[in-house]
């Protein structure tokens, strides 16, 4: 429920879109030949998907590498945000548990699931209409997959291996259909790949354990989660921005010092095994593997499996850019 005072809000910068748009028209009739669409301004931003787009508790920890300030000694939620609260603060949306100015108007809506899957956001999804519309004053968050390929790998990564490719690709086209389905009733939605868990610390240990090519069998699964969701998703551009993490984070271990990454950035994590997620904070960071000395860099990835403060920047940046530039 929103309060009246930022209803009236939503209402003036809508009237303020129309007067643009009546004064422009009027410019063309008069032979200006000048159009504009009116900027999408979403009244609410709702997130779904796993603990990589979640902020945790009162403090908003981050299933990432959470900030201290240094002015306040303190976490600071506002600092190093997570890739939705980037979105969300673009738009002026603010999520409660990171209400640094105490503000009445909770606009953006943490609907996700610690370990969510496919599943996980199909029942969420469900749950929310069971109460609630999507409409087209809505931009709704979708960041799902990871574990749905760490966990059919770790209770099949010795079996059928078409099997666990075939699944990988039917989940991606599930996630798929609860996209368009939210797209098809007005919201407007930003939709993330996953990256190559292959890439990941956890990747490279299952990497060495010898027995076959468990580095390919992630890559292919994740490949194949991901060939599923954007084969099946209606991406024209008008309804669904699409966030390609699985190229950031390539491009980020074939390069990492372009991203301002240690190297052996995949065979190791920042946060110590003492600060597990998401209590870790730039206090609690592993030396650099490479040198034995305080990292001068920042690490790829927080634990073995979860992206760094750095990527959740960088997908925060794509996803800002996709949702004001696309035509929604």
């Amino acid at each position: 429920m929103f309060s009246r005072e930022h209803l009236s809000r939503v209402a003036t910068r809508a009237a303020a879109g129309l007067v643009a748009v009546g004064a422009l028209a009027a410019l063309a009739s008069c032979g200006g030949g000048t159009y504009q669409v009116t900027a999408f301004a979403p009244a609410r931003l709702l997130s779904f998907g796993d603990e990589s787009s979640r902020l945790e508790g009162a403090q908003g920890l981050k299933y990432s590498i959470n900030q201290i300030s240094s002015t306040t000694l303190q976490l600071d939620c506002t600092q190093n945000p997570i890739w939705n609260q980037s979105l969300a603060n673009s738009y002026g949306l603010v999520f409660a548990n990171c209400n640094a100015n105490a503000s009445n108007d909770i606009n953006a809506i943490d609907l996700t699931t610690v370990g969510g899957t496919v599943g996980d956001v199909v029942n969420k999804v469900a749950a929310f209409q069971a109460g609630d519309t999507f409409n087209y004053n809505d931009i709704v968050t979708i960041w799902v997959g990871m574990n749905d390929i760490l966990n059919a790998y770790q209770a099949n990564g010795t079996g059928d291996q078409t099997t666990l490719l075939t699944d990988m690709k039917e989940a991606g086209a599930t996630l798929a259909g609860v996209v368009n389905t939210i797209a098809n009733a007005g919201a407007k939605v930003i939709l993330l790949t996953v990256p190559d868990m292959s890439y990941s610390p956890y990747g490279y240990v299952e990497s060495q354990r010898g027995d076959f090519d468990r580095a390919k069998l992630l890559s292919d699964m994740s490949t194949q989660f991901n060939l599923g969701l954007r084969t099946n998703i209606v991406n024209d551009g008008s309804k669904i921005g699409l966030v390609l993490v699985d190229d950031l984070v390539h491009n980020a271990v074939r390069s990492p010092g372009s991203y301002g990454l240690i190297s052996l950035d995949n065979q190791s994590y920042g946060c110590l095994d003492t600060a597990p997620l998401p209590t870790c904070t730039n206090d609690t960071l592993r030396n650099d593997p490479s040198t034995g000395q305080v990292a001068n860099a920042s690490f790829l990835w927080a634990d073995a499996t979860h992206l760094g403060s750095v990527l959740q920047g960088q997908i925060g940046t794509q996803a800002v850019n996709r949702a004001h530039s696309n035509p929604f």
